[in-house]
């Protein structure tokens, strides 16, 4: 009996124990500064709580706003960013493909500053995202940052910031 009881242990241990594959947790430190450029540039930074828009012009107008993301919002990025292998991405992100053999260059087009800490881990990933055909984990990356700036944009604070002075000709 005893040697059975500690055969089943084993296996629940070893049933149990985290692979390759397995990512941290969601810690108590978890937030990140997202910026993107599309001619005039926003940027959230979920450290402080405030996010700037720049509203062009001449001189050029900048305008802050305290946009915090929910809980919900908050795991919902993270998850993402587990779930798409983020903190494996390199820091200057390219996102073609090797193989193409056919490059097109878009313009304008939108850069992007992901910086994300967890359990003080700290990455942060560039991307120009001008370049097609893009690789999966591009696609992955770019339906990252429409949720997070899904989540800006429904903001009440958001609402009520001005409108842009200037932008792309």
């Amino acid at each position: 009996m005893t040697l059975r009881r500690m055969f089943a242990v084993v296996i629940l241990l070893l049933a149990d124990t985290p692979n390759g594959n397995t990512s941290a947790a969601q810690a108590g430190d978890f937030g990140f500064r997202f910026e993107v450029e599309h001619c005039l540039t926003e940027q959230l930074d979920t450290f402080s709580g405030i996010f700037t828009k720049n509203l062009g012009g001449w001189p050029a107008r900048t305008v802050t706003a305290p946009i915090a993301l929910t809980d919900a919002q908050m795991s919902e990025v993270y998850r993402t960013i587990e779930n798409i292998g983020f903190f494996d991405y390199p820091s200057a992100f390219v996102g073609v493909r090797k193989d193409a053999k056919v490059i097109t260059e878009t313009r304008p087009s939108d850069t992007y500053r992901f910086e994300v800490r967890n359990a003080g881990v700290v990455h942060t990933v560039s991307w120009r995202d001008s370049a097609k055909p893009t690789t999966v984990e591009a696609d992955r990356l770019r339906d990252l940052f429409s949720m997070i700036r899904g989540f800006i944009y429904e903001h009440p604070e958001f609402k009520r910031l001005p409108a842009p002075i200037g932008g792309c000709e």
